[in-house]
């Protein structure tokens, strides 16, 4: 698409329906939100020009509080968030962000349906990322092909990592099993918890040997698990698992890795 056909693209009707409705349905917004602007960042569009579409909504809205009631929009709050690429430009969201007096009287603002609390970028941008770290690729690497700095993806990835990590239940493990590995002989080894029973990592933990069972005992006690609800664990028989298995676990039937493979 030529420079002059992409900026035409803005202000043409396509089949009755024009750019700002065509972009609202593009990026899913539901009700009442919509688009209500898009610029370039300059008239002469070259691949450094960034695209900038402004979010809105109806005057006289109402948006609903905790308690699910409809509350009047009592001031607005400046944000922006960083979108996927149009094409080769960057993309940013502009939107004056609603607050609401809630019934019980206090200001807080809405939640808006395209970005998490407190990110600076959008949750499909978010998405992106992770699905490039997913497919082993750096940090440093993807935050440079998306052009931010490395540390917005680190709080992007840990924020998704430390949430998912939160929902994972474990309270149903009476069967573990406890594995070490490196890298590479002579790096640094993390420690792996496996619930047997459903074949899944449940906690990593740096190092090896007997501080690591203590570690994933104070896990399952985050969790709510008691140490008494592990029944059996299964792992190499050296004497420092050992001797953390017995203090950490010591109710738990303790048996070589090998003779469950």
């Amino acid at each position: 698409m030529s420079k002059h056909k992409l900026l035409n693209f803005f202000k043409l009707r396509i089949a009755g329906m024009n750019s700002e409705i065509l972009f609202s349905q593009a990026l899913g917004l539901p009700s009442p939100w919509q688009v209500e602007d898009i610029r370039f960042s300059n008239d002469n569009i070259s691949a450094e020009s960034e695209l900038h579409i402004y979010l809105g909504f109806e005057s006289g809205e109402q948006f609903i509080d905790e308690s699910g009631a409809l509350c009047p929009v009592h001031d607005t709050v400046d944000r922006k968030w960083q979108h996927l690429n149009f094409f080769e430009h960057s993309c940013l969201l502009h939107c004056a962000v609603p607050r609401i007096k809630t019934t019980d009287g206090k200001v807080r603002t809405v939640e808006v349906p395209w970005a998490r609390p407190g990110s600076g970028f959008t949750l499909l941008f978010e998405a992106m990322a992770l699905a490039m770290i997913e497919r082993e690729m750096p940090v440093n690497r993807v935050a440079e092909m998306l052009k931010v700095n490395p540390q917005r993806i680190w709080t992007v990835f840990n924020h998704w990592i430390g949430k998912a990590k939160a929902a994972d239940d474990v309270s149903s493990i009476t069967q573990l099993g406890i594995d070490e590995t490196s890298s590479k002989k002579g790096h640094k080894y993390v420690t792996l918890g496996v619930d047997l029973e459903e074949s899944r990592v449940i906690f990593v933990t740096e190092g090896k040997g007997k501080a690591t069972l203590h570690n994933i005992q104070k896990h399952f006690e985050d969790k709510g698990v008691e140490k008494e609800q592990v029944e059996q664990i299964s792992m190499d028989l050296s004497p420092s698992f050992i001797a953390g298995a017995s203090e950490a676990f010591p109710d738990a039937l303790i048996n070589s890795m090998s003779s469950n493979s």
